[in-house]
């Protein structure tokens, strides 16, 4: 019986498409791939996650690709970086079924590679509030997919991962929270119907 369900943050509950707003930074193809590939793409951001571990600052990221782009698109990276969490948006929609959920007896919790900025920005949102816990890559040092944050999740919360879904973007996740007993659903990126009907799927309503 499930008794947990478990989100992801980014691109399921927070919607982030970089890819619609590129063009608020600059219309230049040259410097929207530049974003993509060294800034969105990089070991810092998304790669390797240095950010969303703790490891390392975000100024710190910002003059590591700054020196990587041999200093040709400095100001752009650093407004970029600063600022691309203005475009990102909690679904409300996500959150109206969050509570529906809850209100239907089931414990929520949060499990999301996330970064202290973004956390920042969406921290004073209903969403911590009605959720009965949450892991954080950033404060826990290690992310998805490798099994020692789901454990981190599962001993801190006593859940029991054959009674809890988990929920994700990222089929990479959702394989690594399967191999160790969870319901995994991978959805479609910022895509509330998605969840919907694959909470259907497993008779979640």
């Amino acid at each position: 019986m499930v008794k947990n369900i478990v989100f992801d943050i980014g691109n399921v509950i927070l919607n982030f498409d970089y890819k619609k707003f590129l063009d608020k930074y600059t219309t230049n193809k040259q410097e929207q791939e530049m974003l993509e590939k060294y800034v969105i793409n990089s070991p810092e951001w998304t790669e390797y996650a240095l950010i969303d571990t703790g490891y390392i600052k975000r100024e710190d990221a910002i003059k590591i690709v700054q020196d990587r782009t041999n200093h040709l698109y400095d100001e752009l990276i650093e407004r970029f970086w600063n600022t691309y969490n203005d475009y990102a948006y909690i679904d409300n929609n996500v959150l109206d079924l969050i509570k529906k959920l809850k209100n239907n007896g089931y414990n929520i919790y949060l499990l999301s590679n996330s970064n202290p900025y973004t956390y920042n920005y969406i921290k004073n949102s209903e969403l911590f509030n009605i959720v009965d816990g949450y892991v954080l890559s950033f404060i826990e040092h290690q992310v998805k997919p490798y099994e020692s944050i789901y454990k981190t999740l599962i001993n801190k919360y006593n859940i029991t991962p054959e009674e809890s879904i988990f929920i994700d973007d990222n089929i990479r996740n959702v394989e690594g929270a399967n191999k160790l007993g969870f319901i995994g659903l991978k959805v479609d990126p910022d895509n509330y119907n998605s969840i919907v009907e694959s909470l259907r799927k497993v008779n979640i309503r």
